[in-house]
């Protein structure tokens, strides 16, 4: 059942009849997420589908792995001609790219271990990286060569144009392909299901960039994947022994690093609970992916300027998602790397113990940026600091740091939450605000990226989407309606669904699960919307539809009119100008002569 499956990633309670929990697919407080007898719906941000979607955008799968991936769960074979896929806009398939992927990182893997890759082992020797460790995680090396890896790969029956797609080479002005990783430690990256999906690698010399990272290609996506998640989900979900005095991670946490050499050396130091963005800030997904598994994440960035930045950012990003974060403080070393190969694994585990929270972490910050002797100065420090409390809730969780804050400048505490409660009834105002203007923009369609067209057909819109929310709830009405309805439609995702439907019922496949194979989950969420807001309301007759279509069609006689009389109105005035224009010329030729 789609509750089951579902209440694997969702805390879900009862309500009536459903069944509800915060959305996993956007960050929210209040509950949004609903999930039905057969299918799930947010109505914070139009999510929806079956459990087929569900999967899908979860766990970033594409609709034939998310049918095996269920099927697997199940403990059910299903042959591979059950599943049907079509690639639209991708040049090789999910498959080959997968593939594709597994045989680069055996090159790479095996390269290491050749003697002319002395100097890449003797630098992973020098960060104590030792061999059982670099086989955990697939380390390899690409060599110092124009085309190596691609001639390899080529000989095993890859194709240029495939290799490009995954990333694997690029295209030299002279329409040369050469490899895209050279004289690099290559560290595979790999998804939650265990598939080798991207490549990055660090420079043996002092070339720039010192990283480099694939790009995002049709299995891999940088704003959705978690360099070693696919090991650390598996502890904070709670597979971990906590009594063996050799491991430090602990179930419901993570630690995020920056950089690959990080999270290996947490790995190595017992901290297997560590993972780390791939060369991108820290996104919306990223921080729901941890909170799936883990109410604790602990910010893990390196020292300098950059990483404190980071740091605030990762904060909200986790915040946001409804995970406790805390602030790692590293003193002595530039990161975790260097922090422990310095001082050891227990020292690190003491940071944990003394690591900061949200809000303690940012007044420390905006305290130590001013020179509170300096009363300029000191002002805007009290002004930067209520407006960060403002943020924070319930007021006794404020009040403490207001005591504190009272403490570190000499204002009272009674003028402190005045201020503060002023901010926060600021806040809330540009909140409303924000809100109002983003539900007039959603009913205009303004910015819509799924029906392009809504903005520019909105009567229509709203036409097109009852109909089609009545045909996903009576299937049986496709066949009584006219022929061509689908010519009266004026926005294109409209359309589309309108004539994939008519495919559908002729098959036989009246499964909405069967929508999966030619729409994305965002898609899908959004059909999904349609049949949910036919679905409270009582009449869903045919007759709606067979007058809805009678409207479209008197919409489109009128904007035919209307267009002719742009037209016939445009001719006049083109037909006046040239009038205009001849007589002119003719008065010129006559003063001329």
């Amino acid at each position: 059942p789609v509750q089951d499956v579902i209440g694997r990633y969702v805390e879900l309670k009862k309500a009536g009849r459903n069944l509800i929990g915060r959305c996993p697919f956007h960050s929210e407080k209040t509950p949004s997420f609903t999930v039905f007898e057969d299918n799930y719906h947010c109505f914070g941000c139009s999510a929806g589908g079956d459990v087929i979607t569900f999967i899908m955008q979860i766990e970033n799968l594409d609709y034939p792995d998310a049918i095996r991936f269920l099927a697997d769960r199940a403990g059910l074979d299903i042959p591979d001609d059950t599943v049907y896929y079509e690639t639209k806009k991708q040049v090789l398939s999910r498959e080959r790219n997968f593939a594709l992927n597994v045989a680069a990182a055996k090159i790479f893997h095996n390269n290491l271990l050749l003697p002319e890759a002395k100097q890449a082992r003797e630098y992973l020797e020098k960060r104590r990286l030792t061999m059982p460790i670099i086989k955990h995680f697939g380390i390899g090396f690409a060599f110092d060569d124009f085309s190596r890896t691609t001639s390899e790969l080529k000989k095993l029956g890859f194709t240029y144009e495939e290799m490009k797609e995954a990333f694997i080479c690029g295209i030299s002005k002279n329409g040369n392909y050469y490899d895209y990783f050279r004289n690099r430690i290559i560290f595979p990256i790999i998804d939650t299901s265990g598939k080798v999906v991207a490549f990055g690698g660090r420079i043996l010399d002092n070339s720039q960039p010192k990283y480099l990272n694939s790009s995002d290609t049709p299995v891999f996506k940088k704003s959705k994947t978690l360099y070693a998640f696919n090991f650390a989900k598996n502890v904070a979900s709670g597979s971990v022994d906590e009594t063996n005095p050799g491991n430090y991670a602990k179930a419901g946490e993570l630690i995020l690093c920056e950089g690959y050499m990080d999270v290996i050396a947490l790995h190595k130091a017992g901290f297997s609970n560590s993972v780390a963005t791939l060369g991108t800030a820290i996104t919306s997904e990223h921080a729901r992916m941890m909170a799936r598994v883990a109410k604790t994440v602990y910010i893990s960035y390196d020292s300098d300027n950059a990483g404190k930045a980071a740091a605030d950012r990762a904060l909200k990003m986790l915040y946001d998602a409804g995970i406790e974060a805390k602030v790692i403080k590293i003193n002595g070393a530039k990161d975790p790397d260097e922090f422990i190969n310095n001082f050891g694994a227990a020292s690190f585990a003491k940071l944990l113990g003394s690591s900061s929270g949200q809000t303690d972490y940012k007044i420390n910050n905006i305290i130590g940026k001013y020179n509170l002797s300096n009363p300029d100065e000191k002002l805007k420090a009290i002004g930067e600091a209520c407006a960060e409390l403002s943020l924070v809730f319930p007021e006794y969780k404020r009040e403490v740091f207001v005591i504190r804050l009272s403490e570190i400048t000499g204002v009272a505490k009674e003028t402190l939450l005045a201020e503060i409660k002023r901010k926060s009834s600021l806040n809330k105002r540009q909140a409303n605000k924000k809100l109002v203007e983003q539900s007039q923009n959603n009913f205009r369609h303004i910015g819509d990226k799924i029906n392009k067209d809504a903005a520019r057909f909105s009567k229509e819109c709203i036409i097109e989407e009852r109909i089609l929310g009545i045909l996903l709830l009576h299937d049986e009405y496709i066949e009584k309606i006219p022929q061509d309805t689908q010519k009266l439609f004026a926005t294109e995702f409209n359309k589309s669904l309108l004539i994939r439907l008519k495919e559908l019922y002729m098959e036989g496949k009246n499964d909405f699960a069967y929508l999966n194979e030619f729409y994305t989950p965002e898609e899908v969420g959004r059909i999904s919307s349609v049949l949910e807001a036919r679905k409270a309301l009582s009449n869903n007759s045919l007759e709606i539809v067979l007058q809805d279509i009678e409207t479209l069609r008197d919409l489109q006689l009128a904007h035919a009119n209307a267009n002719q009389a742009d037209s016939e109105q445009k001719d006049s005035n083109d037909s006046f100008l040239a009038q205009m224009e001849f007589l002119r010329n003719k008065k010129l030729n006559k003063d001329n002569k």
